[in-house]
């Protein structure tokens, strides 16, 4: 929910007050994009904040951008090619709200100019796969992590890197288990809405990792549990949101103190779930969807309802909304993503 923060003040300052929404919600189609195989399928998708473009990154390294109201491409900022790598995830920058910043697995974090279609600079983690990468709500700072277990926490004015929280490996002397890095792959991380020196990650290593970037060891707690493997985390007050890949107990909230499973959200299926991708549309809902049912599916939080489905001929890997929930989009492994609308 930092970036429902971070959305609502954006819109605040262009006179824009997001109403909540209510209603029948009734979901829609807009536009389905049917791509050739050679895109290798949707790994990322974003919206900007106002919902008036939907970033998508494709398995073969393209970049492109779609009207978030007529669902039509506006513009292709990096072009897909035969071996490219996988665009994993794509971020808006808060305070400059025209700047794109893509993550690739081979280490890349590209910052495009939407406006002018324009590649400003890149980044290179060398020898690393870069699976996620998220803004603090102040937008000062972003943390990105992937294959070498390592989290990189950056500054946003020069993007230079000040930061880096090693994760464990066999050369590792740990002296407190409770403050050890991560032990296998990072798939997703997550600022706190409220506070911009907090951040979550999640991965392979089965746990959700509280880090503060004030601390020079960075990590101070784990919460024991979910298998993430992909964008699924998100937070909201003292909750924190985890879609896991797993057949049972795949949607869960989970309290941030205490590190309990507070509440656990039941996601329709018949063989189990498999969540690749999870996120909070507003307070009330969430958007999720995985490789269990090839479905992404809006679930009403407190009645564990469906209120909305989209089935893709494949698994779904990314899913993201804007204004509340209004505009949604998902897409994975199938050469196929959705535009979505829910009034």
């Amino acid at each position: 929910m930092a970036r429902r923060v971070l959305e609502a003040e954006l819109l605040a300052n262009m006179g824009i007050r997001q109403e909540p929404l209510l209603g029948g919600k009734e979901l829609t189609v807009v536009k389905e994009h049917k791509m050739h195989k050679s895109f290798g399928g949707t790994f990322s998708m974003q919206f900007n904040f106002d919902g008036s473009l939907l970033a998508v990154g494709f398995g073969s390294g393209g970049i492109q951008l779609f009207s978030g109201e007529t669902g039509e491409m506006a513009r292709e900022l990096r072009a897909c090619r035969q071996g490219g790598s996988s665009i994993m995830c794509l971020r808006w920058h808060p305070k400059e709200p025209h700047l794109l910043y893509a993550v690739d697995t081979e280490g890349h974090i590209f910052v495009y100019n939407t406006l002018t279609g324009e590649l400003v600079t890149t980044i290179t983690e060398q020898g690393n796969e870069i699976n996620t990468i998220d803004f603090c709500v102040d937008g000062f700072n972003f943390a990105t992590g992937g294959r070498d277990l390592n989290i990189r926490v950056y500054e946003t004015k020069s993007n230079s890197l000040l930061k880096t929280f090693e994760g464990f490996n066999e050369k590792s002397i740990v002296t407190n288990k409770h403050n050890m890095g991560n032990t296998m792959r990072v798939f997703c991380i997550k600022f706190h809405p409220n506070n911009q020196f907090v951040f979550i990650s999640g991965g392979w290593d089965n746990h959700i990792k509280i880090w503060d970037i004030r601390d020079n060891n960075g990590i101070k707690r784990n919460i024991w549990g979910p298998h993430v493997c992909g964008d699924a985390l998100d937070m909201k007050d003292h909750t924190i949101l985890s879609g896991q890949w797993t057949a049972l107990h795949s949607l869960q909230e989970y309290d941030y103190t205490s590190g309990k499973v507070a509440r656990e959200i039941k996601y329709p299926n018949k063989d189990g779930a498999f969540l690749y991708a999870a996120q909070y549309l507003n307070p009330d809902l969430v958007f999720a969807g995985g490789s269990g049912t090839n479905k992404a599916e809006i679930i009403d939080i407190k009645t564990s309802q469906s209120v909305g489905t989209y089935h893709l001929p494949g698994p779904v890997h990314c899913v993201d909304s804007a204004n509340q929930g209004r505009v949604l989009a998902a897409g994975g492994i199938a050469p196929t993503f959705a535009m979505l609308s829910l009034a």
